[in-house]
């Protein structure tokens, strides 16, 4: 490779590192506006219950929040979900990049969080047990917020539709 065709690689390589870590920027705030509103759903539904409405009026709302809520952490899961799989093709294309580079940041980094290197495809996968006590992928952490969120509104409902006064 011309040391021209080296720097194009190299300033390209920085392009898309940026644009990944773009992603996950928006990602968290995405992350954040979801939990807000989860949370201040869930708020509203305290301060009702403070005030004690249970009548049948005050069942139905809890339950027509309870469903909002439910979709909204169904929609939160997929979102999620979207976001991953866009970052993933954003590494594949960075490791790629990386095989033209002298060094191999990213490869270096998934191996030193006890991960197989991506230049070895036939090397055997670091024992799971091993890769998990140095490294938990934060979008297994990040998914289990809407399946809570998912599990309470669910309860929310449930609630609200057997709840007697």
């Amino acid at each position: 490779m011309t040391k021209d065709e080296s720097k194009e690689v190299l300033e390209i390589y920085k392009l898309h590192a940026d644009l990944a870590d773009r992603v996950s920027q928006r990602r968290l705030g995405t992350n954040r506006v979801y939990a807000g509103a989860l949370v201040g759903m869930m708020l509203f539904l305290g301060a009702l219950l403070r005030v004690g409405d249970s009548n049948a009026y005050g069942r139905l709302v809890f339950c027509v929040i309870g469903i909002v809520g439910a979709l909204l952490a169904v929609s939160w899961m997929l979102v999620i979900r979207s976001y991953k799989r866009l970052n993933d093709g954003k590494f594949d294309a960075l490791l790629e990049l990386e095989r033209k580079l002298s060094y191999r940041f990213f490869e270096r980094e998934w191996h030193f969080l006890g991960h197989q290197d991506q230049s070895d495809k036939n090397a055997e996968k670091t024992d799971r047990r091993k890769r998990g006590a140095k490294y938990f992928r934060l979008t297994v952490v990040e998914q289990s917020a809407p399946w809570l969120f998912f599990a309470l509104y669910l309860a929310v409902v449930v609630w609200g539709w057997a709840h007697k006064s």
